[in-house]
Formats: structure tokens, sequence, C-alpha cells
């Protein structure tokens, strides 16, 4: 029996899932599962590297006493990097993007470059958390850091590399630095250059399905889709001509798959980003505060002695009979932890509203509004892509409510198509099988995918307003 260890590191979370492909399905069983709690060092809010990496090992032994485990595969979020010295040693811990170090940073850019071009030249939205901004950060505020660096490694591929002992960065996972051609997916060395930034710091780009290495026990390490929603995006099976996703979790990514970037002044005007998905075609999509906000109420509430889980919050929103005020979940003020309880109440009163304190109203707002967010979004999407989707496929934990999965139905007119609830470590997986010979090809590793999943559709049953 073949088997692989995917590793899902999410923002809040991570996974290690063993996955083994019996005939035509793939069967999947977790191993281990982690928090992932960024810390505070030297002012700056901070990755814990050392304890993701500690967890990997013990999923590494935890798997070889059930498994033949040919290959090991590493996913997590985008835009954040660690900073290794000539000798391969850490830095320093690799910084959060949700630390305040970029705050007002495009103002700042904005002054002598136009961030119009910049887009145009590399395709992707322009947020603040990108790795370009936060390298110049980086280089402003603590330039005996960053002038120590010899290599930049995405935190997937510094992981890699402690697997490894091999320096590579996998293209889908650099696609949301800010630093890549979306034409020739390749280093942007203009815009390199624009900023400042060495391309010596850079290592050689991969494509997912390289072998990069092995382990020190033999197990062969392979560069997946690193960027978690390419990974997530890759186990989608296909319904429609283009395909329509949500991933859902602390993050919620919109957006669907193109065979070449849309560079174009609506992507623009809308902020919608160009990534690399698998075999380099394009994912364009708008990244939006996800489940963070829901997550950080149960935080709020959880400090004040209440442990809500996910069942006696849909009891305490199906409770509130009453319409709720919508808010802008992409308001910057809910960007930074802490206090979203205090945070919504005063957005509601800026805007003319009464304050809620109940936490049936504050949660029912957080889910009405993210539903509201996304029927936006997929209106922006439709117009830029000239498609009106009928099929919206909402993969990641969020999908798991079937609570929020009828809302988001009712609210964006679409059918959702729910099922791929580890969409992430699953993609993952498949492209591990492909490297290793096992699956020919996306579209065989699609074909298994539906073979292998329970999918569950919610269809509109009463428009929201």
């Amino acid at each position: 029996m073949q088997s692989v260890l995917a590793i899902d590191l999410g923002a809040t979370s991570g996974r290690a899932v063993a996955y083994s492909l019996v005939e035509d399905k793939i069967i999947a069983n977790e191993l281990v599962r982690f928090t992932n709690s960024p810390i505070k060092h030297r002012g700056e809010l901070c990755w814990n590297v050392e304890h993701l990496f500690q967890n990997i090992e013990l999923a590494i032994q935890t798997a070889k006493k059930s498994y033949e485990m040919q290959a090991i595969g590493i996913d997590t979020w985008g835009v954040d990097f660690a900073q290794v010295d000539s000798q391969g040693k850490l830095v320093t811990p690799p910084v959060c993007y949700r630390d305040s170090r970029t705050k007002g940073i495009l103002n700042k850019i904005a002054k002598y470059s136009s961030l119009d071009d910049l887009y145009y030249k590399t395709g992707n939205q322009l947020m603040e958390i990108n790795t370009l901004f936060q390298l110049i950060a980086a280089k402003e505020k603590s330039p005996e850091s960053y002038f120590r660096t010899h290599k930049i490694l995405m935190v997937s591929d510094y992981l890699n590399y402690r697997l490894s002992g091999e320096l590579a960065i996998e293209r889908t996972i650099a696609s949301t630095t800010q630093m890549l051609n979306p034409l020739t997916k390749e280093w942007n060395h203009e815009v390199l250059a624009m900023f400042e930034v060495s391309d010596l710091l850079l290592p050689d780009l991969v494509d997912e399905g390289n072998v990069l290495g092995k382990t020190p026990d033999g197990i062969k390490v392979i560069n997946v889709c690193q960027h978690d929603t390419a990974s997530a995006v890759a186990a989608i099976p296909i319904l429609e001509e283009k395909t329509l996703y949500i991933s859902c979790g602390t993050w919620s990514l919109i957006g669907t798959e193109l065979e070449n970037p849309i560079l174009t002044e609506k992507a623009l005007t809308y902020n919608f980003t160009n990534e690399l998905g698998h075999s380099r075609s394009t994912r364009f999509l708008k990244n939006c505060t996800g489940l963070w906000i829901v997550e950080e109420l149960r935080r709020d509430y959880k400090e004040q002695g209440q442990e809500l889980d996910f069942d006696t919050i849909r009891q305490l929103v199906e409770a509130v009979d009453e319409d709720v005020p919508i808010i802008d979940t992409d308001d910057s003020r809910f960007a930074e932890p802490g206090h979203m309880i205090e945070k919504i109440q005063t957005y509601l009163v800026e805007k003319g509203h009464s304050k809620p304190e109940e936490a049936g109203q504050l949660f029912k707002i957080a889910y009405h509004s993210l539903a509201h967010k996304y029927r936006e979004v997929i209106g922006q999407l439709e117009e830029v892509v000239n498609y009106n989707f009928s099929y919206l496929h909402l993969i990641g934990g969020g999908s798991k409510s079937t609570y929020f999965s009828q809302l988001v139905a009712d609210v964006t007119g679409k059918t959702v198509v729910t099922g791929l609830y580890e969409a992430t470590s699953l993609g993952n997986a498949l492209i591990q099988f492909k490297a290793l010979g096992y699956i020919k090809d996306m579209a065989e590793a699609k074909e298994i995918v539906t073979n292998s999943v329970n999918f569950h559709y919610f269809y509109p049953e009463k428009e929201e307003v």
C-alpha cells in the first residue's frame, strides 16, 4: 500500500495526515493535530517554527509505526518567511503577517513608486502583509538581522530545508510574495531592483512535484503546492467550465482557476490577485477576512470564562430571530488580534446601529457579514472573468458548518458544494502521489477525489437581502 504524509500548517493549527492509495480511492488518517500560535520576540509577533518542526518530527515517527511512508510534503499559509545565515542557521524567528511592522507601508511606498505599476508587474493584490513589504520593513526596522541574512525561505521551504538540507522556494508559495513575474513565473528582477532587494537573497524556484531531497531516515521530501490554497484547489473536482471556490478558514480566499493571469484595470480596482496553482495555472482570487472574526469572538468569550464550541454557537445564532446589521469584515480594525467583541460593537455604533450585547447576536453578525462579503466578491469576480458560476465549492474547515453552508447558498444564490473539509492536506497528498508516479495526471487525481469523498449540496432556499 502506497502511503505519504501530508503536513498542513494553518495560521492557528497544524495537522499531519497519512494518505494511502487503495485501488481508485484515497484513504486519510489524521495522526497528529497541534496548535500554531504566534509568540512575542523582541517586540515582534513571530511564528514558533521550532514548535512546528518538533511536531513534524513527531508526526514522522508516529507515521513510521503504522505505514511504510514514501514521502512527505508541507503546505502553509503564504507571505511569511524565514531568514537564514550563511551557516544555514535561523537569524530570527519568522515574523507573523499580523505583526504591525508593515502598518501604513503602502502609503509610504506610494510616495515614491506607483502601486498600480507594481500590481501590473506582479499581479498580486496589494496587501501590506505581502513578503516584499515585509522585507522592506525588516530592512528598515531590523537592519542587523536583515544584513546577516544569506537566504530567505518561505516558512514551508524553511521546514523542508530542515528536513532535507536543500534550499529552494516552490512556485505557488513564491507567487504570494509580490516578487514574481506573473507571465514568466520567475523572480521579477525589475521589481527586486526597484526596491533594492538583492537577487542573492532568493533561492532557485522549483515546481510542485519536485523531489527536493530526503530526510535522514530516507523519506522523500516533495515540494507540493506549498501555498495551502493552491493545494486545496488541486483537490476540487470539475463540475463546470470554470470552478468557483471559497477556501474558508482563518482567511476566506475567493476565486477561480485560469490558464493565464488577468492584469487589467478592473482586476486592480477590485484588488484581485494572480497566484500560481498546480501545473503553473493561475489562481485568480481575492483574499478576504474569514473565520478569524469568529475565532477571535470565541477567544474573547473564553477569556470571560465561556468556552463556546461551534454547536453551541450555532444554537445561539439560530435563537436570534431578528435581522442583524452587516459589518465590513475587511475593515482594518478587525485584522489584529484581541477585543473583537468591542471592535464589532464600536464599528456598529459608529455606523448608527445599536450596540449588540448578546453572544448570539455577535456571532450572527459575523456569519452573515461573511456571507454578504462572499456575494460581493463573487459578483466582482464574475464581472472580471465574464462568467456566471452555477456552483460554489466551499472548502476547508468552515464548510463543516451546515448552518453556514446553507446561509452562503441563500445569500449568494449559488449551489454550494461541501465535503472537502480537509481539501488542503488532500491536495498535498495528491501532488505527492503524482510525483511518485502512482497518479498519471491531475485529471486522474480529481477522479480519485470524486470516488473518495461524500459531497453535500446546499441549494438556495430563500433570498437574503
